[in-house]
């Protein structure tokens, strides 16, 4: 006999936020809020990676909340490079690239 598998709290309230806005968007006519509805529930399931500056020099590419580097590279070129090629290998996710200050996001990439 198999057993449910529960998930994570976060992903259903997720996905009941995404169905309460397609519904609304249904009922309404509205098509941005049912396009709304499905956006919510995807952005839960998001790869999120960056590119920043290293504090000594270069510059890296990191899945985010990982505690190393997924890549290191010596210029902004190259590390941008590597970062769209993970994110679209890793569909769907986000590519976030900070400036030289590392404190603001100069480009935002979403692949689906």
């Amino acid at each position: 006999m198999g057993r449910k598998r529960r998930g994570d709290p976060g992903e259903a309230l997720d996905k009941a936020a995404g169905r309460l806005g397609e519904a609304a968007g249904r009922v309404t006519g509205d098509k941005s809020l049912e396009a709304e509805g499905r956006a919510v529930r995807r952005k839960g399931e998001l790869k999120t990676y960056v590119v920043s500056p290293r504090a000594e020099a270069g510059w890296e590419v990191r899945a985010e909340g990982a505690r190393r580097a997924s890549s290191v590279h010596r210029t902004k070129a190259e590390a941008q490079a590597a970062g769209k090629e993970l994110a679209r290998s890793h569909r769907p996710s986000q590519l976030l690239v900070y400036k030289k200050d590392g404190l603001e996001v100069q480009e935002e990439q979403t692949y689906e």
